[in-house]
């Protein structure tokens, strides 16, 4: 069986991937042409759409990432299997660092800084007296949730469907229930794959029915949110602070008016990808096991609802 690898390892990785029964091949995945995919049954990491629709032999596609993206797309008899619960650590992290920034002032004091002003900005919130909302409760959502459950805040969470609600939560909710938990929370942490039902969740009266003077958070997708309607609430101070580790485009245009809003921080899509060593090894990890299993035709792990969208 030919495996074609294009997701970055060491030399080292790389060994521990190698078993009986699969000849990996290793390439760039900006150098892979069609003609590399000819007798390609298995492709671990993301390549262009264009190219797996144009691999005759292939069954199955491991994803590096935890969203799916246009691979929805790929035919039915592919196998598609993701990388959820490679993020959750680094990425919670990055959303905690994001909310005790905004909350405490720091982006201002950093600022104020650069121009040798010192002065007392004033009161600031705690995360022990706040509300905290995360929309999404994958892996991303539901690790940032014990994060701040652990800080002493007040979480509640919205999923698709709720079955058990982890005791790390004070209470969960669907879609459906998504505006009442709003009005409430001080803190909204979003963590949405990209669907039809996502697409612009976050619209002008979606944002106005948040708390005035709460921090949202996004780092899911950022067609979750209405750009346009963001930039209307924010240039109103309607909401005390965003940070977008992701955007509705990709790279953000630099014409885009995002840019120059006060109190909306963006960072370039960074809090996953591999820049934490732990996201690369869970990553990794996740390759071997599915690899095994598919050698073994067991069953695989994180299979992708095409469909759903994740």
């Amino acid at each position: 069986m030919k495996v074609l690898l294009v997701t970055p390892f060491s030399s080292e990785q790389l060994t521990s991937l190698q078993m009986d029964g699969a000849d990996i091949a290793v390439k760039k995945r900006e150098e892979v042409t069609a003609e590399d995919l000819k007798d390609t049954e298995a492709v671990l990491g993301n390549l262009p759409m264009r190219l797996l629709e144009e691999a005759p032999a292939l069954k199955w596609v491991q994803l590096d990432s935890a969203g799916i993206g246009e691979y929805g797309r790929l035919p039915e008899n592919v196998a598609l299997t993701n990388a959820s619960g490679a993020y959750g650590e680094a990425i919670s992290e990055h959303m905690l660092g994001a909310v005790l920034a905004m909350m405490k002032n720091l982006y201002h004091y950093y600022d104020l800084q650069k121009e040798h002003t010192w002065i007392n900005l004033g009161s600031v919130n705690t995360i022990s007296s706040s509300t905290v909302l995360c929309v999404g409760m994958g892996d991303i959502g539901s690790s940032f949730a014990r994060k701040m459950n652990a800080l002493g805040a007040e979480v509640y969470g919205i999923r698709r469907t709720v079955h058990d609600v982890p005791d790390y939560i004070k209470g969960c909710g669907t879609m459906k229930d998504l505006d009442e938990y709003l009005s409430k929370a001080d803190v909204v942490a979003l963590s949405l794959p990209e669907t039809e039902e996502t697409k612009h969740l976050f619209n002008e009266e979606r944002l106005r029915k948040m708390k005035k003077g709460a921090l949202l958070v996004n780092v899911g997708r950022g067609s979750a949110i209405d750009t346009e309607a963001l930039i209307k609430v924010m240039k109103e101070k309607y909401l005390a602070g965003v940070c977008l580790d992701v955007t509705e485009w990709e790279p953000l245009p630099k014409n885009s008016a995002l840019w120059e809003i006060e109190n909306v921080y963006i960072t370039p899509h960074i809090s996953g990808r591999f820049n934490a060593k732990v996201t690369h090894d869970k990553v990794l990890q996740i390759f071997k096991d599915n690899l095994k299993h598919y050698i073994s035709r067991e069953p695989l792990e994180h299979v992708v609802d095409k469909k759903a969208g994740y």
